[in-house]
This record gives C-alpha cells, sequence and structure tokens, in this order.
C-alpha cells in the first residue's frame, strides 16, 4: 500500500494458526490486523471502534458469517465487510454479497489465499475511496453549482476601485471580507498587495494595473491570494472601467470572481490525464460491446501491442487459453452481479511470451442505467509472483531436501493439532535423528552427507501417506506429522518400516557407501500433548532415550523421560551460574609406572558439587554439557585450575609431573580455537606445553582423515603428548590408529576386569604388542587389585590407574600422593 499509516482491519477467524498467518501477511502489507476468535468478540470489537475494513470466516464456532454480517451491519451500516470461506459454494457468496458484503474471497491450501486476500482487501478499500470520491466530486458540483446561482441571485462578487498612482483599493464591496476574511479596513489600506498577493503574482498584478491606464477595454487577470486564514484563493481580476481623476491620476473599477473551485477541477482534469499517461498500470477501455476504445502507453509496454493495434479489437487478443470456459463464465457472473470484478489473469505478450497481471474491471454505466463501457486496470505481476515464490520457498523449505523447513513444520504442527481437536482424532508426532551421520560426514565429506540426507528424505518420503507432513529441521534431524494416525499399533507399523528401510545400505557416488540407522522418538495427541510445543518437547525427550539406550530404535513418550528431560534442563540453566560460583572442582587420579610403582603423571577429572543437588558425577552432566556446548568453557575452566595446581607442585619441587586432560568429540569440533586458548593459559602461567597430555577418544579419530593428521601432529609438535582413551570401546579401524601421531594407548578397564578369565588375556596381550609396534606406551586403566597389576607387569604394560593406587581426590590430596611418590 501507498500509504504511510497504517489501515486498521479487524480479522474474525477461529483458526489461530491460519490468523497469525494472515495478520503476519497484512502488516507486511501495511495494515493493522485486530483478531478476533469469535463473532461475538469481533461484534463486541466493531461497538468499540471503527476498522476500514472487516474480515469474516464463514464458518465460526459460536455462529456462522452471515449471521455476524447481518449484526455488524445493523451496528455500522457503512462498514465494509469481506467474507471469506474454506467452500467454493456459489449460493453462500451470493448470500453474502445480498446482505451487504463488499467481495468473497475462497480459502485454499496451496498459498493463493495469502496471495489474494491482500489485493482483494486493497481493490475493496480503493472501491470504497473511489466511491467516496465521487460522492464527493457529485456533492462538489452540486456545491458549485448552487455556489454559481447564488452568486448570479446575490451579486457574491467583489466590487471595487483601484487608485495606480496610490497603490491602494480606495473602495471594495462587503463581499471582499466574506471571500477572503480580510476586513475592509485592510483592503483599502496601504501595503495590502505586497502583504497578501503570492510573491510570484505580485509585480504581475501590478504591472497589469499600469498597464490599463490608457485603455478603456475591459482586461482581465487571473491571480491568487493569500486569504486570512493562510489558505490561498484564485481570484479573477475584471475591469470594465477606466477614468482620469486629472492629469496623470486614474480610477480603475472593476470586479473580483472567486475561480478557486474551476482552477482547482481543471488541476484535478490534467492531473487526471498525467496519471493516464504516466500510471504503471495498465488502463483498457472498451465501449458497451467490448471493443477497445483507449489504452494508456503502459498497456502497450506491458501487452507489446500498440493502440492502433488493438482498436476495436476484443480483448480476447489478449488471452492465453490457459484459463477455461468455467473461469471466464465465473468473471462475467460477477460483473453482470456485482458490476465489477477483481483477479489474476493468465495473458499473452504479442512476442508469444506468457504474464500474470492482476487485474481489476468494473462497468460504467450512464444517467440512465445502461451499459457504457467496461474499465480494466491491470499490472504484470510476474515477476513479483515469482520473487514471492522464491522467498516462499526459501522461508519454508529445505533447499536441500526440498522438505518444509523448521518454521513451516511449526505451521502445520500447529494447524494439525488444531484439526485434531476439531475432529476428536489422535496425531502422532515423530522425532527421527539419524545415527552415525556425523560420522559418515567427517570421513567421506559434506558432499556425501548431503547425498545422505537426499536418500534419506526419499525413503522417509516414501513410508508416509500424502496427509501426512515430512520436515526436516535441520543437521540429520527429521519430523514426521501423523494426521489422523489412528491406534498406536498404526503408529508403530509405520516406525518399524522408516527402520528397516534406513537400515538398508546407501549408495553415495564415487564408490562411497554408507550404513546408517535412526533413533526415532514418537508423542502423541493428546495423550502426550494438547500443544505444539509440548508435542515437541515429548517427542524430542523420547527420541534422546532412544540415544542413550543404545539407538536403532524407537520409544513412545512416558512420564520418567519428561522427567529426565526436564533434568537436562535444569542442567543447562545452572551450568553457567555454577561455574561463576565455584561449584565445579577438579579432581586428580594418579598415573604411575608399573615397572618401579614411580607415579608420574595425573588424569584430572571434574566435579560438580551443586548446593542443592549435591555431588553429580560426569557421567550425568557431561553429556548435556556437549550437547549444549557449555563443554568448551568447562574444559577451558579446567585448564586453568590445572596450570594453577602446576605452579604449586613445582614450587615444592614435583616439576616433572604432568597431566592429562580429555577433550570430547564435540570439542574436536572447535580443536584449533580450544588449543589456542590452552596455549594462551599455559602461557599466562609460565608452564611449558610438554607438562600437559591430552586424552581423546576413538569416537574423536572418525573425521577427516588428512584433517586429523594434521591437527594432532601440530599438537605434538608444540610438546603436547596425546593419549587415545578407551581403546577398544570405539569404533575405529587398526589401520586408522597407526596413522594416528598418538603417543600412549589406555586400555579401557572392561578388559582389565576380565583378567583371569579365559579368552581375555589375548586381547590384553593383543592390545600391548599394537601399541608397542607403533611406538606407543600402554596405560591400564581401573586395576584395583594386585592380581591384574602383577598380571600387567608380565605382558608388558607400561603405566597403570586405578583405584588400587588411589580414587580421584581433591588437589590437596594428590600433593601428598606425589610428595609419597612412590606407590608399591
Amino acid at each position: 500500500m501507498s500509504d504511510t499509516a497504517s489501515t486498521n482491519i479487524l480479522y474474525i477467524e477461529d483458526d489461530l494458526g491460519l490468523a497469525e498467518l494472515v495478520r503476519i501477511k497484512l502488516e507486511r502489507e501495511n495494515y493493522c490486523v485486530t483478531h478476533a476468535e469469535s463473532g461475538r468478540q469481533g461484534l463486541a470489537l466493531i461497538r468499540k471502534q471503527d476498522f476500514a475494513a472487516v474480515l469474516i470466516d464463514f464458518y465460526l464456532p459460536d455462529m456462522d458469517g452471515l449471521e455476524v454480517l447481518k449484526s455488524m451491519l445493523a451496528l455500522k451500516p457503512k462498514t465494509t465487510c469481506i467474507m471469506i470461506s474454506g467452500i467454493s459454494d456459489i449460493q453462500l457468496m451470493l448470500n453474502a454479497i445480498q446482505q451487504g458484503a463488499e467481495d468473497f474471497v475462497l480459502k485454499d491450501f496451496e498459498g493463493a489465499y495469502l496471495q489474494l486476500l491482500p489485493r482483494t482487501l486493497s481493490k475493496t478499500l480503493l472501491k470504497q475511496r473511489l466511491i467516496a470520491e465521487k460522492n464527493a466530486a457529485e456533492l462538489e458540483k452540486n456545491n458549485s453549482e448552487a455556489f454559481y446561482r447564488s452568486l448570479i441571485e446575490h451579486t457574491h462578487v467583489v466590487a471595487w476601485e483601484y487608485l495606480p498612482s496610490e497603490r491602494r483599493f480606495s473602495y471594495v464591496s462587503a463581499q471582499a471580507e466574506k471571500l477572503t476574511g480580510h476586513s475592509l479596513e485592510e483592503w483599502t489600506s496601504e501595503g495590502f498587495w505586497e502583504t497578501c498577493l503570492y510573491q510570484e503574482d505580485y509585480a504581475k498584478v501590478i504591472a497589469f494595473c499600469s498597464s490599463l491606464t490608457h485603455s478603456q477595454q475591459e482586461q482581465k487577470l487571473e491571480f491568487r491570494l493569500q486569504k486570512k486564514d493562510g489558505s490561498g484563493i484564485w481570484l479573477r481580476q475584471l475591469i470594465s472601467v477606466v477614468d482620469r481623476i486629472n492629469e496623470g491620476h486614474y480610477v480603475l473599477r472593476g470586479f473580483l470572481i472567486d475561480i478557486t473551485e474551476p482552477k482547482q477541477a481543471i488541476a484535478k482534469q490534467r492531473l487526471a490525464e498525467l496519471v493516464f499517461d504516466t500510471i504503471h498500470e495498465g488502463i483498457m477501455i472498451t465501449d458497451a460491446d467490448n471493443r477497445i476504445e483507449i489504452v494508456n502507453p503502459a498497456f502497450t509496454k506491458i501487452t507489446g501491442y500498440s493502440f492502433d493495434e488493438v482498436r476495436g479489437q476484443n480483448p480476447r487478443i489478449l488471452s492465453s487459453g490457459l484459463q477455461d470456459n468455467a473461469f471466464y463464465n465465473t468473471l462475467w457472473r460477477s460483473l453482470n452481479n456485482y458490476g465489477y470484478w477483481d483477479g489474476e489473469l493468465w495473458n499473452r505478450h504479442k512476442n508469444g511470451e506468457m504474464y500474470v497481471q492482476a487485474t481489476s474491471i468494473s462497468y460504467l454505466h450512464d444517467e440512465a442505467g445502461n451499459l457504457k463501457r467496461h474499465i480494466a486496470v491491470f499490472g504484470d505481476v510476474t515477476e513479483k509472483k515469482q520473487a514471492e515464490a522464491k522467498i516462499h520457498y526459501q522461508a519454508n523449505y529445505d533447499p536441500l531436501t526440498d522438505l518444509p523447513n523448521r518454521q513451516l513444520f511449526r505451521d502445520r504442527l500447529h494447524s494439525a493439532v488444531a484439526s485434531a481437536k476439531r475432529s476428536k482424532s489422535q496425531l502422532a508426532l515423530l522425532f527421527i535423528d539419524l545415527d552415525r551421520f556425523k560420522e559418515v560426514n567427517d570421513s567421506s565429506g559434506h558432499t556425501a552427507g548431503d547425498r545422505l540426507l537426499i536418500q534419506v528424505a526419499r525413503r522417509l518420503n516414501e513410508c508416509i501417506r500424502e496427509s501426512d507432513t515430512l520436515a526436516r529441521l535441520g543437521g540429520d534431524e527429521f519430523v514426521v506429522i501423523m494426521n489422523n494416525s489412528g491406534h498406536s499399533h498404526d503408529v508403530e507399523n509405520v516406525v518399524r518400516t522408516i527402520l528397516e528401510v534406513l537400515e538398508q545400505p546407501f549408495s553415495l557416488g564415487e564408490g562411497i557407501n554408507a550404513a546408517i540407522s535412526a533413533s526415532i522418538g514418537i508423542a502423541l495427541y493428546p495423550t502426550d500433548g494438547r500443544d505444539d510445543t509440548t508435542l515437541i518437547q515429548n517427542a524430542d525427550a523420547a527420541m534422546y532415550r532412544v540415544k542413550e539406550t543404545g539407538r536403532n530404535g524407537f520409544e513412545f513418550f512416558t512420564a520418567e523421560m519428561n522427567r529426565e528431560a526436564g533434568k537436562r534442563q535444569q542442567f543447562k540453566n545452572a551450568f553457567k551460574s555454577s561455574l561463576e560460583n565455584g561449584e565445579f572442582k577438579v579432581f586428580f587420579q594418579p598415573v604411575w609406572r608399573l615397572n618401579d610403582g614411580q607415579i608420574i603423571s595425573a588424569e584430572v577429572l571434574s566435579r560438580w558439587q551443586h548446593p542443592d543437588w549435591g555431588m553429580v558425577m560426569p557421567d550425568d552432566f557431561i553429556p548435556v554439557a556437549e550437547e549444549s556446548g557449555f563443554i568448551h568453557d568447562l574444559s577451558l575452566f579446567v585448564v586453568k585450575e590445572v596450570a594453577k595446581q602446576i605452579k604449586i607442585w613445582d614450587t615444592c619441587n614435583l616439576n616433572e609431573i604432568s597431566v592429562a586432560i580429555n577433550l570430547s568429540p564435540t570439542q574436536f569440533r572447535r580443536l584449533r580455537e580450544w588449543l589456542d586458548n590452552m596455549h594462551r593459559i599455559l602461557s599466562d602461567h609460565a608452564i611449558a606445553p610438554h607438562r600437559i597430555k591430552l586424552e581423546i577418544t576413538e569416537t574423536a579419530l572418525m573425521g577427516d582423515a588428512l584433517k586429523l593428521m594434521e591437527i594432532l601432529s601440530h599438537v605434538q609438535t608444540s610438546g603436547i603428548e596425546i593419549s587415545l582413551d578407551d581403546f577398544g570401546t570405539g569404533y575405529s579401524s587398526l589401520s586408522r590408529i597407526s596413522g594416528m601421531p598418538l603417543n600412549f594407548i589406555k586400555i579401557d578397564r572392561s578388559f582389565i576386569n576380565q583378567i583371569g578369565r579365559k579368552g581375555q588375556c589375548n586381547v590384553i596381550e593383543a592390545i600391548i604388542s599394537m601399541a608397542h609396534s607403533m611406538n606407543c606406551l600402554v596405560i591400564a586403566e581401573g586395576i584395583e587389585t594386585t592380581q591384574q597389576l602383577e598380571y600387567l607387569k608380565q605382558l608388558g604394560c607400561d603405566f597403570g590407574q586405578g583405584f588400587l593406587c588411589s580414587r580421584p581426590v581433591p588437589a590437596e590430596d594428590m600433593l601428598i600422593l606425589l610428595q609419597k611418590g612412590i606407590f608399591i
């Protein structure tokens, strides 16, 4: 819209999701939208304030749209109303128009409704303004005629005498004060012209009066005068008598007539002609037989046809052939019944290209009521529609998979919940998270990862119905909205099918194959939530449970999951303040040399001493810290605490002790940034890099091998040693590990616990042998008995760690162990 001020609109609609979409769309068009959920609420708002237009949905929960329309027009007869319905019913449309609606808009489910409604609203308001202006013009015309009659009857002109030599009026009639607001004393005072004439007219008037001193012919002059209230008035000066008073002195006599209204009418006419010639919209006027009489330049620019080429032709020469007879029958029926039609037409340019034009066609009748002309105003909206379609796609769809994105998913879910509520049916929401996708993405590259996501989207689409919605939220997360899902076992059948199709191998091109699975969480409406936000939270909680319990499966939501999700959220909310309040502590567990029992290093571990929850162990809060990104802040806190403790040990002459710090796979995605921060902390405390060891897991090695090699080599070059933690529990291959720059390999405690059982000794021996062949030293975790210790010594294991020596202890207790020096 061109107006800078917003136009107040009332929208009565019980579908809150659709109402929100309409509000956003109309507010972008500079409308201010007030929403009512029912007919009675809308009527209450109408009583309180005026609206430029009211949009009424026909099907409302408390009364139908015609009842609302009737009551509204009874309250305020001049209210502009547009009826809206999701059902194409000609009789309903006729009833609405007959009862006073200005227009009728049909809802649809393909986006056209949101495009058509603003144009219909704009055209309706434009029509009302044009009608008002027409009535005002007619009133103005009638008033003008009455004015001139009164002027003739009562001589409403200003009679005057002017003395050129004195440059002032010697006399004006009483009508001068009525016309201008200036008193007769002001008119006859010296300097009146200088004060009240418009600057550009002053010299012209003075020269004009002077030139008449030797003429006895009637002269005319038009000029503008400033009235008492500051507004302008156009006057026509008629001079009919020039009398000589004496030598060199003359008196001029004449009349002044107010010509402001004719001047304005001429200006309006010229403006209308200028608009017709310069407006960007095409204008086509046809006679009663629909033969083209006149077109404007914009018509030629839009259609490619000159006026000479279309003069006398029927507008059907522009037809594209894309609209059928039913379309044109509706168009003519609207023109014949209501005198106008608004909509979009596909037409054909002179060069053969198709284009879309937004068109408004109106009937023009003569005074006897006979059809005189058709007037069509239209604009080429092809590029606009293409741009809108592109913007709509970018805002609502995932460009990689062509699936609805998060925003459109939320809209669809909101509508689905509302529909399920009305029909009292069940709805299922599936949260699907791909297992091992990041491994494929990191090991085979983003291009392969994208191909995998595209194929996953195709397979998922084959598992659901057309009435369901499949969307991609981002990354490897997908969701499915199953409308009218029936019983829980129906949902379970679909989910099992999804799991089966996703387990089938994927061919990603260039010889790359991938095998993945999925973790699926399920929430049902209304059992697990009566609004979209609750359903999303609960389906996500169910999916999280599948991840925790081994992946490649599904879970229906339970209340226990909600408690766990609440606990995770509590952790997320408390992390920052707990770190600032000093609730996180560092503990140390010693590592000793097996052949002589000398303690040579320690592993640092985090503990969370919460004032309400007590001691929170890492297994509980580390996964949540990784998920929320808090792990980066926590690990840098650990580095700072380690640096402080190393300085304390150095003052006690324990300057050979190094500390191992654990890095999660999540931190590997920002490893360079983390390393820069760690080196900065070590530098601030004057600590050599070789006093730090980094412990990484096998999962962290699943990314780009060359990139990992580069990063880890850079770490070793700086003096920091690297230890592979929990070896034997991950997914990495022996060939992949053997190529990595590692200094230590830690045997997982699960293997150490099996010492003494048949077959397990061979595994430990193989790990030690393999590590030594790679020039890596071996650390055995979880040593708790002397039997385990002696056996590991026999196998040639280098170092040990476990409760046999010490549990993880605070820094002050670690200092005592270090000062003792020898464990055994």
